[in-house]
C-alpha cells in the first residue's frame, strides 16, 4: 500500500505507528533474540494489517505478533484483526461489550442506519470482518503483559458502547495512554468537527475523566498525540459543545431530525454524501436523546412526524 507510515518510540518498549488509525506497538525482547509484539488496534482492513506487518518486520528482530488489544469495535480499529490472526496466529482481546459487536459487525451498520442498511453501506469502512475475541475483559480491570508491562483498562464510553482506553506502564516507568476515539488529535478534529458519538453525556464524562489521567504521552484514535492532555481535551469538548449549542439554536423553532441534520450540515459547510448522512445523522440523533433526557429539549408527534423543540 502507499500509505505513509510514521514509526515513533514513546518509551523503552512502546511505539506508535501513525496510520489513519493510530496503532500502538508493545515490543518485548525474548531470550532467543526474537521480539514478542502486542498491538493496540489493527486498522481498517487487510491493507492496513499488511502495513502493520511490514512495519513490524522491518523494525524488530524476528517479531512474533502475540495479540491485538482493541479499544473498540469500529471497523477502522478492528478491521485488520482477522487478517493478522490468519497470518500470525495472534489472539484478539477486547472488552466484553465491544467483543460482542466484533463478533456480529452487522450490528454497527444496523445501528447507524436504524434497520437493515442499504447495500452501499456494506463496505470495509463500516463493516469489519466478523471476529470472535479469544479473551475479553471488563473495562476498568487491569492485567500484565508477560509480567512486565502493566495495562490499566479505563472505561471511555460515549463514542461507542463499551470503548476502553489503556494506560500502559512500561518497564522504564513511563506511562503511555491510548485513548481510542474518546479523543481526536488537533489535525483530525479540524477535519471532522462534528465527531461521531453514541452517547453525548458519556462522551463528556469520558473526556473529563481523561483530563485527570496522568501519563507521559497520550495517543488519540486519529491524529497527532500530545504530552500535555488538557488543551486537547478542551478542544474536543469545544467541538462537542458547539454542535450541542447549534442544535439548541436550531430548536428555537420546532424541527424534525431530518431538518436538523440538513441545517447543521449546511451551517458547517458540509455537503452530505451517504457515509456522512448516516454518521452525522446518527450522531445528531444521539445528541437529541441526551438533550431530551437532560430536560433541555422535548419532542412531539404531530401529523405522524416527530418534531423537536426547546423544553
Amino acid at each position: 500500500m502507499n500509505e505513509k507510515t510514521e514509526f515513533t518510540e514513546l518509551s523503552k518498549n512502546i511505539y506508535l505507528l501513525a496510520l489513519p488509525t493510530n496503532i500502538g506497538i508493545i515490543a518485548l525482547n525474548q531470550p532467543d533474540s526474537s521480539t514478542n509484539i502486542y498491538l493496540i488496534d489493527s486498522g481498517n482492513d487487510e491493507r492496513y494489517a499488511k502495513a502493520i506487518l511490514e512495519a513490524v518486520n522491518s523494525s524488530f528482530n524476528s517479531p512474533k505478533i502475540k495479540s491485538v488489544i482493541n479499544t473498540h469495535s469500529h471497523a477502522d480499529h478492528c478491521g485488520g484483526n482477522e487478517y493478522l490472526r490468519s497470518k500470525t496466529g495472534c489472539q484478539i482481546i477486547a472488552s466484553t461489550g465491544e467483543a460482542a459487536i466484533m463478533e456480529c459487525p452487522v450490528l454497527e451498520t444496523g445501528l447507524i442506519w436504524g434497520g437493515m442498511p442499504v447495500k452501499e453501506l456494506e463496505t470495509k469502512y463500516f463493516t469489519a470482518s466478523p471476529c470472535i475475541a479469544d479473551k475479553t475483559f471488563k473495562s476498568g480491570s487491569d492485567f500484565y503483559i508477560e509480567d512486565k508491562i502493566h495495562v490499566q483498562t479505563v472505561p471511555l464510553k460515549g463514542h461507542y458502547i463499551d470503548q476502553t482506553g489503556f494506560l500502559i506502564t512500561d518497564t522504564d516507568g513511563k506511562k503511555i495512554f491510548f485513548a481510542g476515539d474518546c479523543l481526536s488529535g488537533r489535525d483530525a478534529i479540524k477535519r471532522y468537527w462534528i465527531q461521531y458519538l453514541f452517547n453525548e453525556e458519556e462522551s463528556k464524562k469520558s473526556l473529563l475523566a481523561l483530563s485527570k489521567i496522568q501519563a507521559d504521552f497520550y495517543v488519540p484514535g486519529h491524529g497527532q498525540g500530545v504530552e500535555e492532555i488538557e488543551g486537547l481535551v478542551e478542544l474536543n469538548l469545544i467541538a462537542l459543545l458547539e454542535t450541542e449549542n447549534m442544535i439548541l439554536d436550531e430548536l428555537k423553532t420546532p424541527k424534525t431530525a431530518e431538518q436538523i441534520l440538513q441545517n447543521v450540515s449546511t451551517r458547517n459547510g458540509i455537503s452530505l454524501k451517504l457515509s456522512q448522512y448516516v454518521l452525522i445523522g446518527c450522531t445528531l440523533r444521539s445528541y437529541l436523546s441526551s438533550l431530551s433526557d437532560s430536560g433541555k429539549i422535548k419532542y412531539e408527534i404531530k401529523d405522524n412526524m416527530m418534531y423537536w423543540s426547546l423544553a
